[in-house]
């Protein structure tokens, strides 16, 4: 076997020397967002993926120059092809890089798994013998190509020059933006393996498997997404990347009962999300469906929910209630669920179609508010064409509304996450203040820190270790958003302007606000991330939840709720009585060779008519007003970073 892949490979060996101690440091974006392209040698040269790289060349018994010809080469094309696009949009490994990681864990896994399979089964022990490293890396080629398809049908990539960029057009020759396209065929990227694969696995590899009909034949099933007719070797690489997905999602794949990185409340959201995308049927219109999604809120049949949630968790490896009244108990203890106004999960309720479908019996229903169905409150689909009719014991109607009831999300023992309601946000043009605009952004270092290392290497250890979680929710990076935002010209702030106020007045000005703002988010008499709301939560470039003050609002608010008669000069003299506190975050200009910092941040505001723009002060502390809540974020906000 070794003499036949010699003769098959006549390559000279890489130049390219693996480093000792790879912590490769690169930027992955520029000031506006657009992010660089590298080489294979840049995108690989890290700590963990080269370790990934040392461990899968121990699983495979050859020298490392025919290694690099048949693995690396094609590892490093699919570096190049998939850049540092994501895994996913909101599930695992949704992080900038993250599809590259996964994809190299899934081919490790695979790697592994391989060794405790004998194939071809019902063969001869000669023949087994003689096929073993063909089925190695039939195992790892279909491992590399099992997800690469969604860089084509899942993602949109614009370059810099305004050209859409696709895969097999080889190394972008500029930088990127990319965003997921709405409404994707989600069975469709599996299918895309094999053309793919095309241009990753070299022509010779080819030649060399189609010598093993049974090898070439399963191969080329499991590349093209059909893993009924891949046997054993669709086993392989399901179980990879399983292992996989469920390492990122805070899962325990030996089903060993150990402290998961996320709680419950996350998984069951995590778990929700993912089924509205791929599985629930929504909004049917002749006929019966998984849900439907009207202006009180989405509406799912409760059984087929549980059920399916239940179904995805122990898939991952995560301890679920098996009684559905449980589950129910749990959704609606962390606020998932609404609850009626007996205080139950599940409402009673009929359906009727304007297509004239209306079936006489009730349904057992889940209502659940659109924030916390979908991530981006833009997926949502279109409303229902008919009605969701609330029923009491005795079959009759009753009223619509919801119960006046504050909901909220525990994420686990004393963490919750407080429900606000994402209402379209008008333009709020009296709330804007002039600042300066510039198209630079304060650069960011994103450190990724993947454990699963650990794990893969105790993995390959002949003794058990304990399972070492992969990925934290701190590190998990925004996806970079292609469409463009607005830029309509704004007067510059008087940077010179100043109040003659002594440090002790701004200190006691600046701490009585500040109390004034966290008791009354407290006692719930600010309303957060609404329509005419003057504090917001939004996520910065990085991903983390900030507090938004709407500036000079929530000033001037605060002299209205104090009685106290107060002039323009006033309202700027508690802004730097609270400046002077240094809770917020600046924000970093640069004008030609010089850097200069602004207090004020900007927010684009997409309203159901018009956009318009909120300027205000960020604060990233937000414990200091929340406590260990962590709020959802406005989707009807998006920070301005340049």
């Amino acid at each position: 076997m070794l003499k036949l892949l010699k003769n098959l490979f006549h390559t000279t060996k890489s130049n390219v020397e693996i480093p000792k101690n790879s912590a490769a440091l690169f930027p992955h974006q520029n000031a506006d967002g657009w992010i660089y392209p590298y080489p294979a040698t840049t995108l690989l040269n890290t700590e963990l993926r080269q370790k990934y790289l040392g461990l899968i060349w121990q699983q495979v018994s050859m020298t490392k120059e025919m290694f690099n010809s048949i693995y690396q080469q094609p590892i490093e094309r699919y570096a190049e092809m998939v850049q540092l696009l994501p895994a996913s949009e909101n599930h695992h490994h949704a992080h900038l890089g993250g599809m590259l990681d996964h994809g190299l864990e899934v081919i490790t896994f695979a790697a592994k798994l391989r060794q405790n399979y004998v194939l071809p089964q019902n063969a001869a022990p000669e023949e087994q013998s003689k096929q073993r490293d063909a089925w190695t890396a039939a195992a790892i080629y279909a491992a590399l190509v099992h997800d690469i398809g969604k860089i084509v049908v899942d993602i949109e990539i614009q370059l810099q020059n305004g050209q859409q960029w696709f895969a097999w057009n080889g190394l972008p020759s500029q930088p990127y933006k990319f965003k997921y396209i709405k409404g994707r065929d989600y069975e469709l990227h599996p299918v895309l393996g094999s053309f793919l694969g095309n241009y990753l696995i070299p022509k010779e590899a080819f030649d060399w498997l189609a010598q093993y009909p049974a090898v070439f034949s399963t191969l080329m099933y499991v590349m093209s997404g059909h893993y009924d007719k891949g046997g054993l070797l669709s086993e392989i690489v399901q179980k990879a990347d399983q292992y996989s997905t469920t390492l990122a999602l805070g899962g325990d794949i030996n089903k060993v009962v150990q402290r998961p990185i996320q709680s419950l409340s996350k998984q069951l959201l995590l778990a929700l999300r993912h089924l509205l995308q791929q599985k629930l049927k929504i909004n049917t219109p002749q006929g019966p469906a998984d849900g439907w999604f009207t202006q009180d809120g989405l509406w799912l049949m409760s059984k087929t929910t549980a059920d399916q949630i239940r179904a995805y968790l122990m898939e991952q490896g995560i301890s679920v209630p098996h009684d559905n009244r449980k589950l129910f108990d749990e959704m609606q203890s962390y606020g998932i669920v609404e609850s009626t106004m007996e205080n139950t999960a599940i409402w009673h309720c009929r359906i009727k179609a304007d297509s004239g479908w209306s079936p006489p019996n009730t349904f057992s229903l889940l209502r659940i508010k659109p924030e916390i169905a979908w991530d981006n409150i833009d997926d949502h689909p279109k409303y229902f064409a008919g009605n969701i009719i609330i029923v009491n014991n005795d079959d009759k109607e009753i009223s619509n509304e919801k119960p006046v009831k504050k909901t909220s999300i525990n994420f686990s023992g004393e963490e919750k996450i407080q429900i606000q309601s994402q209402e379209n946000i008008e333009n709020n043009s009296q709330e804007n203040i002039s600042i300066p605009i510039t198209n630079n952004s304060t650069d960011s270092t994103n450190n990724i820190e993947e454990d699963s290392t650990k794990y893969l290497l105790n993995l390959f250890e002949k003794s058990p270790q304990e399972l070492i979680n992969t990925v934290d929710d701190a590190i998990v990076m925004e996806t970079t958003i292609l469409e463009k935002q607005p830029q309509p010209i704004i007067k510059k702030t008087d940077s010179d302007k100043s109040c003659k106020i002594s440090a002790e007045i701004h200190e006691s000005t600046g701490d009585r606000f500040i109390n004034w703002l966290k008791k009354g988010i407290f006692e719930d008499r600010f309303p957060i991330n609404k329509t005419t709301a003057k504090i917001h939560l939004v996520k910065d470039e990085v991903g983390h939840i900030n507090l938004f003050l709407v500036s000079p609002s929530i000033f001037e608010l605060y002299f209205q709720q104090s009685g106290e008669v107060y002039e323009q000069k006033d309202v700027i003299a508690l802004q730097y009585a609270f400046q002077a506190l240094g809770l917020h975050k600046k924000r970093i200009i640069s004008d030609k060779n010089k850097q200069d910092s602004v207090n004020f941040w900007c927010c684009s505001v997409i309203g159901p008519r018009k956009s318009s723009r909120l300027t205000g002060y960020l604060i990233p502390n937000t414990e200091l007003f929340l406590g260990s809540k962590v709020l959802l974020p406005n989707q009807r906000l998006t920070l301005i970073e340049g």
